[in-house]
């Protein structure tokens, strides 16, 4: 009988085409789905919605009879113009710190075989060539509260004797990728602002290349395992022209002064703090995110590497079929 896989996040970008991936694989797949949540995409052979907060213990029963869980649920950035600082980060402790080892506890009570955590590379913060076992040096809340969780969650595994596992993306794309919108809708402009010389590097990963690696590291991966997920990484300036030459444009780029957009970061931030408010819509309201924005990323995934794994689909190939949608 075909082990039973339990993933949370699942209405998500990355929950979806994991899901996707699974039931194809003729496994069958229950979805902790939050009340309200469209679950729409997720109407596929062999898929069960368990709806449920997940801050709610009650959402527990989901792991009943489960094999292995997935664990992609998160809080990156809340929804709202302007949010209170102080209850943004009680949610990112309750739902990237609390959430994680709670869950491993009661995966381990409930019989799971094999629990994945997603983590992130905000976990590690920005660098070049970072191996898995870098020493972490997060800069934004969402960043820190997901090495905080990363670490509680391992602990928790490890005392319950869990099989375990933690994976950090660094930045998925492929066709439906919200996060990417900006980036299509900048590379469309005849003019594009970037901050310097758009030299610094992101550390990206297609959505396919992603799965495959998740999959194979929840095979063969040793239980304890924390590794990063990047298939290489290009610069700013090289993926708003690539983007921009899929869809016939040929944008020009106007560089804008890093220190006066610091400057300016700063005291917005500073006066959103006395006021005890954050804009999680703007980018420049908070410093810690300006600054990874505008700093180098690069991982070596040696762990990976050590399983067999290597990128399918070329990173010109899959900005061509994510930006394909658009066209």
């Amino acid at each position: 009988m075909a082990e039973l896989q339990l993933v949370t996040g699942a209405a998500g970008f990355l929950g979806r085409a994991l899901v996707k991936r699974l039931t194809a694989a003729g496994l069958p797949v229950r979805c902790v789905i939050r009340p309200g949540a469209d679950a729409s995409r997720l109407a596929l052979p062999g898929v069960e919605l368990f709806r449920g907060d997940l801050l709610d213990p009650a959402s527990e029963a989901a792991l009943s009879g489960t094999d292995r869980v997935w664990h992609l649920a998160a809080l990156v950035r809340p929804t709202g113009l302007v949010v209170g600082r102080r209850a943004l980060l009680a949610r990112f402790k309750a739902v990237n710190e609390d959430l994680p080892p709670r869950l491993a506890a009661a995966a381990a009570r409930a019989g799971v075989k094999r629990f994945i955590h997603f983590s992130s590379i905000a976990a590690l913060g920005p660098g070049e060539d970072l191996r898995d076992d870098a020493p972490p040096a997060p800069l934004t809340y969402y960043g820190k509260s997901k090495l905080a969780g990363e670490r509680l969650f391992r602990a928790a595994a490890a005392r319950a004797g869990l099989s375990h596992l933690v994976l950090r993306p660094c930045m998925v794309y492929g066709p439906g990728a919200k996060s990417w919108e900006p980036l299509f809708d900048a590379a469309a402009r005849r003019k594009v602002l970037v901050p310097g010389a758009a030299a610094n590097t992101f550390s990206i990963c297609y959505v396919e290349n992603f799965l495959h690696a998740a999959l194979l590291a929840a095979a063969e991966a040793p239980s304890g395992a924390a590794l990063n997920v990047s298939e290489g990484s290009i610069s700013m300036r090289d993926l708003l022209l690539t983007l921009a030459a899929a869809l016939g444009r040929r944008p020009r780029l106007i560089s804008l002064p890093i220190p006066a957009l610091q400057t300016v970061s700063a005291a917005l931030d500073a006066a959103l703090g006395l006021a005890g408010l954050y804009l999680p819509g703007v980018m420049g309201a908070d410093p810690a995110r300006f600054r990874e924005a505008c700093s180098s990323w690069s991982h070596r995934c040696e762990g990976l590497r050590a399983l067999g794994w290597k990128p399918a689909v070329s990173t010109a190939d899959g900005l061509a079929a994510s930006i394909g949608e658009k066209l």
